[in-house]
């Protein structure tokens, strides 16, 4: 399980070994606490590389972060298919400067 410090910029990176980033058309970064839906970030605010995706959340997206999250990437391919990630559950660590700095 790891961890996120609230108040930092971690990046979210999901590595894709069998399917083709190009080929991907939407896709949908959620991270739930308590389940329900805490943020929700798209593919127009990702990084694309050669063979992932990556979000970099802000201070602010950190800070309103409690405790434990789940995480989860659904994303859709140009020929209609339909994918999604395992559930990664993690921890969120409290920072002794709990503000945007």
């Amino acid at each position: 399980m790891a961890a996120i410090i609230n108040g930092t910029t971690p990046t979210i990176q999901y590595v894709f070994k069998e399917v083709d980033v190009t080929k991907i058309v939407e896709a949908y970064l959620t991270i739930k606490s308590n389940d329900r839906v805490a943020l929700e970030k798209d593919l127009t605010t990702a990084t694309v590389g050669e063979d992932f995706l990556a979000w970099t959340l802000t201070q602010q997206e950190t800070l309103s972060l409690n405790s434990r999250v789940s995480m989860m990437l659904n994303w859709l391919l140009d020929d209609g298919t339909r994918g999604a990630s395992d559930k990664t559950t993690v921890l969120i660590d409290i920072n002794y400067k709990d503000e945007v700095i």
